[in-house]
């Protein structure tokens, strides 16, 4: 009876446009602010002021002179060329450049919004489902908070997205070019792009970060490109960072290893010879798993592969299923970087990726978007116990378990793609639209 009626009011409530979309935007935004009371950091635009604005308020004041490091260490991590952008906010002053920030940023999460509604071709119903979870989400309100610029790069990788189906590979690569040069865990989609021989997004891909590197050597030297390389790549790639917003593999495995205390410390810290090898198996099965679903499917005779250079669908759940990689196995992948999650999901949504239309991949999507969409509070200091230490081993790691089922239904997609017959290949390409 209960269900029923629970059917009945979502029924009238999707019929009523106005009303649908008068709830979602009226619910969503008290959820929101609400988040914004008790989420990370508990220091707003801590990120922003430490890094962002920082590293430019030293450019404004040396300009061309200026030499790495920008900031005190702890502070601005992307290569130097890329600290000019915010150069121009210093002129406001701190605080009112980082309101100024923040306004980029919703604008710019609105129209990764709009943007991924068109991408996924979603109706009226699911594009306010969309907007319901953009503005619930844990991982946004935190970038948003912590002056970050993860939802910045979900609006580039919509628009790549949106470029390479219609058929501009070049124009895509850019996009995804200065993704990776922002996101250094981005990377592997130019692998893929290179194994996979779409030639044209990698020459867009190295046209962007090849002009980034180049302004970054032209301006602070080689020295300067090799100082950020020490100070910030070079620390990572054997370490782990135990504090809880690492949500990677690398995280999860050396919080198996430490005090509650330490949720909150972000030096990297040597793994045992036990914890590296947990972790590179753990990733060679990951990695080893995609890398076969993608080469059944190429041998497969129905594909679901456009033959032109457009991204068919199962271009666009491989390409789905590498960022969750790159999320997954990155040495350090912060849980704002899960806002990149909202192009699979919206996907889904839409019925663009070719998943079974059964209840396991429901209940794997379901859950990924429930997990990851928590949010993330302040992290208070905890009493040492048993159960404080089995917290930190476990549900301080939730966003990466939602992104392990969505690993699995991604999975689960590519291996039917591998497996449809001809004859029903024309029907699944119709769902897919």
């Amino acid at each position: 009876m209960v269900t029923t009626g629970i059917a009945g009011a979502c029924k009238w409530l999707t019929g009523n446009r106005a009303v649908m979309w008068l709830a979602v935007i009226v619910a969503g935004l008290a959820i929101h602010l609400l988040l914004w009371q008790f989420s990370e950091p508990p220091n707003i635009f801590n990120d922003f002021y430490k890094a962002n604005y920082a590293a430019a308020e030293f450019l404004w004041e040396e300009g061309l002179r200026a030499r790495w490091p920008l900031t005190e260490p702890g502070g601005f991590s992307n290569l130097p060329i890329l600290a000019w952008i915010c150069v121009p906010l210093v002129a406001l002053g701190e605080e009112p450049a980082a309101w100024t920030f923040l306004g980029f940023g919703l604008v710019a999460t609105l129209g990764a919004w709009v943007l991924l509604t068109r991408l996924a071709q979603l109706d009226a119903p699911r594009a306010a489902g969309l907007l319901l979870l953009f503005l619930i989400s844990g991982p946004l309100v935190n970038s948003l908070r912590e002056g970050q610029s993860s939802h910045f790069i979900l609006l580039l990788l919509v628009v790549g997205l949106l470029q390479w189906r219609a058929k501009r590979p070049y124009v895509a690569g850019i996009c995804f070019g200065i993704c990776a040069s922002f996101k250094l865990p981005l990377l592997l989609i130019g692998i893929y792009f290179v194994l996979r021989q779409r030639w044209r997004i990698v020459a867009g891909g190295a046209t962007s970060m090849g002009a980034v590197a180049l302004s970054s050597a032209a301006v602070f030297g080689i020295e300067g490109l090799v100082g950020w390389y020490q100070d910030w790549v070079a620390p990572f790639l054997g370490a782990s960072i135990p504090a809880f917003n690492v949500q990677s593999i690398n995280g999860f495995l050396i919080r198996l290893t430490i005090d509650v205390a330490d949720l909150r410390d972000w030096e990297p810290r040597q793994m045992s010879t036990g914890l590296r090898t947990v972790r590179m198996a753990a990733s060679a099965v990951m990695f080893a798993t995609a890398g076969w679903l993608i080469w059944r499917g190429d041998r497969s005779k129905a594909p679901l592969r456009a033959e032109t250079s457009g991204a068919s669908p199962r271009d666009l759940t491989e390409f789905t299923l590498v960022l969750l990689l790159a999320l997954i196995t990155s040495p350090l992948s912060w849980t704002h970087y899960y806002v990149f999650l909202f192009i699979p999901w919206a996907l889904w949504f839409g019925g663009q990726l070719p998943l079974p239309d059964d209840a396991t991949t429901r209940r794997l999507m379901i859950g990924s978007i429930l997990l990851v969409t928590l949010p993330i509070v302040v992290m208070s200091p905890m009493t040492p116990s048993w159960y404080a230490s089995i917290l930190a081993k476990t549900t301080v790691s939730v966003w990466l378990f939602g992104a392990l089922l969505l690993f699995v239904a991604l999975g689960r997609g590519l291996r039917q793609t591998a497996t449809i017959s001809p004859a029903r290949e024309s029907t699944v390409l119709e769902r897919v639209g």
